[in-house]
């Protein structure tokens, strides 16, 4: 099996667009969601997190290490930084986008360069 740092050399090695697909499922790598604004737009990929429940993911703030992958320097090299801040507000995002979609499945679609609409969060199904 490949190990991640293999894959995100492989993936990061030039410039030229990939197109990642995941053939088979695999339970160490779970799209969770896609926060779209006006110049960015966020994927949230959560790796190796054993005890993800999506029936309980509305209530669950626990953390867990952030880390953005960003270009770096004259070269605009790629590079995965870790990014403690974001760890807290990530989580509370995270539930939060839970219990607003309710059953709906994962990943997440956020589009704030429109409205956002929520049309059944869990809190209100009983």
């Amino acid at each position: 099996m490949t190990s991640l740092s293999d894959i995100r050399n492989e993936i990061l090695s030039d410039d030229i667009p990939k197109r990642l697909v995941i053939k088979h499922p695999d339970s160490r790598v779970l799209f969770l969601a896609i926060d779209v604004w006006s110049e960015r737009a966020f994927l949230v990929i959560d790796i190796n997190h054993h005890d993800y429940d999506f029936d309980t993911a509305h209530k669950d703030t626990a953390v867990f290490p952030v880390c953005v992958l960003r270009q770096r320097g004259r070269g605009r090299d790629w590079v995965l930084i870790r990014w403690p801040r974001e760890d807290e507000p990530l989580a509370a995002m995270l539930a939060d986008l839970h219990n607003v979609n309710g059953s709906d499945p994962i990943p997440f679609l956020e589009d704030h360069t429109s409205r956002l609409v929520h049309a059944s969060p869990r809190e209100f199904l009983a």
